[in-house]
């Protein structure tokens, strides 16, 4: 094709011209292999230059191909070459599922939105968890990748890498998706999020959330609508945000109501985080205000007490009038009555069972509520699992309550094993909880041997006559609504008498 060929450039070839030649290499992004004789300059007279110059060009019209090697837009294969919005030249297009990634791209209806993207990265979850917040729909097409872009790992991303470049985090970070509205680039993952959640990117077939959610709308619509309620919490039990509200309210004896669920998959999660476009929030906080309206004021971690002050907090309770006499078990509070520490010594182990914040409160799963000092290396085996705790010997560790109640069921295990009671939080001082003690994956175990040893150690452990009378509060709390833990028993019998003699308020 002559009309590439810049007409103006031409009488600079009338003239004697230097040339200096490169090693093929510094055409692609590899650092280029110098020879030790190049550049080498080669003076050419003008009509011999210029005759090659014509050669040149009759050979890019016939085979589409520059003197660079460098391939233009001509057809080869039957793929064409498509060029990057900045200006690379990124060659014919990969296969994706058997249909050309450029094809893939340009066959999308002007409002619809396609993610190209590795399913397993936060950057496509984040994308994926906006547009279902909406009711957005979307079509993705999968490509695996390693987790750092590593140039010829993956053909696709190597594509789609050259053509949008725009493609990183504020970091530089090279992200693993890529976002669409019919053929226009919207950007990676996390910032297609941020324009979903700003407005900016809508697409096909919008529902209204409650229309998505009708039966979990109603059921928020019942939680507001009864007047006594001030304070509503709702959260994923396996997020930690859900155990900091919790805490916050526990503390402070607020009255609240709300649920929590165990599945990551709640429609009612998927309601609030849609009603609230919060796609990446899992807990959810409602005051009512003076007027009689709900707001919705945050997630749990921006209730924590690190991150909200105590006259913020203590505002938004007063201008609710919600009640603060209520008492509520407190996963953030151990078992005697004080905060819940840490069963993780060192940050870098992330092996013990623990939350992300290094405490045993889990609240659903396994339920790993009992810090262990050292965990013996047969716990596992003997708790009828594979023999994992091997390499945990002598390690702190979160064990689950049914797999504690039936070690030490066995007497001579009990002697082996020691629980750290300052990081054991008082719900496993609950009957809510105590089911899990009964039996532990089909294999039966003494609960009241289990309850007993737990609280007989713990009484031991306590320096301080208040620690041992919170621990004593929360013993006779579960008594009153466990009828097994009775005096009939001689262990009980005599862990009443050990707590009978504290003078305790």
């Amino acid at each position: 094709n002559l009309s590439e060929l810049s007409w103006n450039r031409l009488p600079r070839l009338m003239t004697p011209l230097a040339l200096e030649c490169e090693d093929a290499n510094s055409h692609s992004d590899s650092p280029a292999v110098k020879r030790p004789w190049l550049p080498l300059k080669i003076m050419i007279p003008a009509s011999v230059l210029l005759g090659f110059s014509i050669l040149v060009l009759i050979a890019q019209s016939i085979r589409g191909v520059d003197f660079t090697g460098t391939m233009r837009l001509g057809s080869i294969m039957g793929k064409s070459e498509v060029q990057g919005v900045n200006g690379a030249s990124c060659g014919a297009a990969p296969d994706l599922g058997g249909q050309s990634v450029n094809n893939i791209i340009n066959s999308k209806d002007p409002a619809h939105i396609l993610i190209l993207a590795n399913p397993a990265m936060r950057c496509t979850i984040s994308i994926k968890a906006a547009l279902d917040s909406k009711g957005i729909k979307y079509t993705l097409k999968e490509f695996h990748t390693p987790f750092r872009y590593q140039k010829g790992a993956s053909d696709v991303w190597d594509w789609l890498h050259c053509m949008y470049s725009d493609d990183k985090t504020s970091s530089g970070a090279i992200m693993h998706s890529y976002v669409f509205k019919g053929q226009q680039f919207q950007g990676n993952g996390f910032d297609a999020a941020a324009k979903v959640q700003s407005g900016a990117l809508t697409g096909l077939d919008q529902v209204p959330c409650e229309t998505r959610f009708k039966d979990e709308a109603d059921v928020l619509a019942h939680f507001q609508g009864k007047k006594d309620n001030k304070v509503l919490l709702f959260g994923w039990l396996s997020c930690p945000c859900t155990g900091y509200a919790q805490s916050r309210l526990a503390g402070d004896k607020i009255c609240y109501e709300g649920r929590t669920w165990a599945d990551p998959r709640s429609k009612l999660m998927a309601y609030l985080q849609c009603k609230e476009e919060k796609p990446a929030d899992h807990s959810f906080l409602y005051f009512r205000n003076a007027d009689g309206s709900w707001e919705f004021k945050g997630n749990g971690f921006q209730f924590a007490e690190s991150a909200m002050s105590t006259q913020k907090f203590s505002a938004l309770v007063e201008a609710s009038a919600a009640g603060t006499n209520c008492t509520h078990v407190d996963v953030k509070v151990n078992v005697y009555g004080t905060p819940l520490e840490e069963c993780r010594t060192n940050k870098g182990d992330l092996l013990g069972s623990w939350q992300d914040d290094g405490t045993c409160s889990e609240q659903i799963g396994g339920v790993h509520e009992i810090c262990i000092e050292q965990l013996p290396a047969d716990f596992s085996t003997e708790t009828h699992q594979s023999a994992w705790s091997k390499e945990r010997k002598d390690k702190r560790h979160c064990v689950c309550i049914g797999a504690w109640s039936l070690y030490v069921t066995n007497r001579a295990n009990a002697v082996k094993i020691m629980p750290h009671c300052s990081a054991i939080p008082e719900t496993a001082l609950t009957a809510t909880y105590l089911q899990n003690w009964k039996d532990w994956n089909g294999y039966p175990a003494n609960v009241v041997r289990g309850v007993g040893v737990l609280v007989e150690r713990c009484l031991k452990q306590a320096s301080d006559e208040k620690f041992k009378c919170g621990l004593r509060g929360r013993f006779e709390d579960l008594q009153a609504k466990v009828s097994d833990l009775n005096s009939t028993h001689p262990e009980i019998k005599a862990l009443e008498d050990q707590l009978g003699k504290l003078v305790c308020d």
